[in-house]
């Protein structure tokens, strides 16, 4: 990232007095106040007139998680059912149960009805009524109080980045294409990795992390960032070659579409949205599956073919009878709908809980879909997010607000670490660059400490979580997207810095020649190849404008032997092709599969066997090479 008074852009400043809660999330609270109030009533009327001392406990026990059982002199179960109330709150922001809460809340009120209820003293159902408005009179004083302290932070920052500029460049000359450089060794190491869990057979997961399906861990997550990780590879490194890199890419599409993977929908669906339809993308809450998915298959999609663009093309199998077809502008188009009908624009990720980041995932579909099928919609959604996250998703200070509950209006700061933030600065890069490179400025600034060439994040349970395996100590998974982002907004120093911090201390597993970080997760393995594969807007040329002309109309390698054959450069310029290829298994003398030459024309070879070829009428050629080492390889036409 260049921050120079000679970079084109201005810096995008924070919001001027920002109001203490935007107006979707002030919505939002009101109506979980007024709701509440109905409650609390509930526990004051029976208490004010005298009701019976059941009726009395019950009231109070709708006022408050428990307040029954204390107030019916049992304050055992009171303590657990308040224990058991915000274990249900976990789940339900965990795994998508909204019927959990309730059900322990309501559930334990009715309690005293078959207890038997002591001499309660009025002052402890005063006492039961007086909590929840003071705990909530207490947050809101600290909230302001916060507010006021971090409108003093922005202002000072604002301050700063007056005298900052971005370098943020616009549409690229799609006719001269972008800079394609070699994958090195130890790129190639880890690119097999990635290789050997795609190529695998599709019912196959060996190696990959099985936990659960509806957070992190799951399946779909992996997947998604396999594709990406590929995708990325294939961009910067190997545009000109399709062959098992292509066919990778479709295997990590298609195990999406297993029950095993995408399956979790129809229970989250049911017990979060209390709808029983299994459909994962006709439902609105999903961005969590179209969003993630949609980029994965819209980054294949720009550098290889369309299939996935025809209806059906992507159909969500649930059994033999029962299906759910779908397609890549499907996948786009209920993005756009959700965001449209969204009072907060952003929604949610698991049915109530909308995250900042899976909404970059959404923004990011419809971009890259947009590509394929030109609309306004990108635009209206980029315009749309970019009010929301300033108004709704962010604080004056310029942190990212990590997840809000859409149904009550709160938020909590565990899910704003600086990971997560750091996640979201890259993933916004492609439709909402100004506020990435802002964020980037932010954290870079504030957060991460550069010395010697390494990086030190500070200590936290945010950063130290690997959220791919839910293990915690080590902040590898922070480090890992620290590559991507700085990488991403062209600030090398401390992409490599990043890079360098993580050699030194990770634990390497090499295995048939495939290299990973053997105690970080498949999620941050996949995660730091898109940073060590990546470039400057790399994400952003890919998702926003995608390959020159010449990439989709010169020579092509189609097909190449696996693991025999590693391709480390692959280019066009519209007319020769430019190879470098390295042995994966020792010296071997193999034949490749040209494709896109002009049907009977003769193309020079150098660096084949043979010295010429001639394309046949399908534009496709065979050639053999023999590998020793490092190889090049270039094919031209000749006059």
């Amino acid at each position: 990232m260049t921050l120079t008074t000679e970079a084109r852009t201005p810096a995008l400043l924070l919001p001027d007095h920002p109001p203490l809660q935007g107006p979707a999330t002030r919505s939002a609270m009101t109506r979980t106040a007024i709701a509440y109030l109905v409650l609390w009533l509930c526990g004051l009327v029976p208490l004010a007139v005298g009701a019976s001392e059941t009726a009395r406990a019950v009231g109070l026990g709708l006022a408050l998680p428990g307040g029954g059982l204390f107030y019916a002199g049992h304050p055992v179960w009171g303590a657990i059912t308040i224990l058991g109330f915000v274990v249900a709150i976990f789940l339900w922001w965990s795994m998508g149960p909204i019927v959990a809460p309730p059900l322990v809340w309501l559930g334990t009120a009715v309690v005293p009805f078959a207890l038997t209820v002591g001499e309660p003293a009025t002052s402890t159902g005063i006492a039961v009524l007086v909590v929840v408005p003071a705990l909530a009179a207490v947050g809101l004083a600290v909230h302001a109080a916060r507010h006021r302290a971090q409108v003093r932070e922005g202002a000072r920052l604002n301050a700063l980045l007056r005298d900052v500029s971005f370098s943020i460049g616009g549409r690229p000359d799609l006719e001269t294409g972008y800079p394609v450089v070699e994958h090195d060794e130890r790129d190639l190491r880890r690119l097999r990795h990635s290789l050997d869990l795609a190529l695998q057979p599709l019912e196959a997961y060996d190696g990959f992390t099985h936990i659960d399906q509806f957070r992190e861990g799951a399946l779909r997550y992996q997947l998604n960032a396999l594709g990406y990780g590929l995708a990325m590879s294939q961009f910067t490194r190997t545009p000109a070659f399709g062959g098992y890199l292509a066919e990778a890419q479709r295997n990590a599409v298609e195990k999406v579409l297993q029950r095993k993977v995408w399956g979790y929908w129809g229970l989250e669906n049911a017990w979060g949205n209390l709808r029983f339809d299994r459909d994962p993308v006709a439902n609105d809450e999903n961005v969590m599956l179209t969003g993630f998915y949609g980029l994965q298959v819209g980054m294949y999609s720009v550098l290889n073919d369309t299939r996935y663009s025809e209806p059906g093309s992507l159909t969500f199998q649930w059994d033999e009878r029962t299906n759910y077809p779908s397609s890549l502008p499907d996948l786009s188009d209920s993005i756009a709908r959700n965001v449209a009908g969204s009072a907060y624009s952003l929604f949610p990720c698991e049915p109530n809980w909308i995250y900042t980041i899976c909404n970059t995932f959404g923004l990011n579909t419809v971009t890259v879909e947009g590509q394929l099928r030109p609309s306004p919609a990108a635009g209206e959604v980029a315009t749309r997010l970019l009010a929301a996250y300033q108004r709704e998703f962010m604080r004056p200070d310029g942190k990212i607000i990590g997840v809000r509950s859409g149904h009550l209006g709160l938020s909590w700061n565990f899910w704003a670490s600086q990971a997560v933030q750091l996640a979201t600065t890259y993933w916004m890069h492609p439709g909402l660059p100004d506020l990435s490179h802002r964020s980037w400025w932010l954290l870079r600034e504030n957060w991460l400490q550069l010395s010697g060439g390494r990086i030190t994040t500070p200590r936290g349970l945010g950063s130290r979580l690997d959220p791919g395996n839910y293990k915690i100590g080590s902040d590898t998974f922070t480090l890992a997207v620290t590559t991507m982002a700085a990488r991403e907004l062209g600030d090398e120093e401390y992409a490599v810095a990043a890079e360098a911090t993580l050699a030194d201390r990770e634990r390497i597993e090499v295995e048939h020649g495939a290299e990973r970080y053997a105690d970080a997760s498949g999620l941050a393995n996949s995660y730091l190849n898109l940073g060590l594969f990546g470039r400057a807007s790399g994400l952003r040329d890919l998702v926003a404008y995608g390959p020159p002309t010449a990439w989709g109309s010169g020579p092509r390698l189609e097909n190449a032997a696996y693991p025999d054959v590693l391709v480390a450069r692959a280019v066009t310029d519209g007319t020769a092709l430019d190879l470098v290829l390295r042995p994966g298994s020792g010296a071997v003398r193999t034949v490749l599969e040209l494709s896109r030459l002009v049907p009977g024309r003769t193309y020079l070879l150098e660096g084949a066997v043979e010295e010429t070829t001639v394309a046949d009428a399908q534009g496709r050629a065979l050639v053999e090479v023999a590998l020793e080492g490092r190889t090049e390889v270039r094919g031209r036409p000749l006059p």
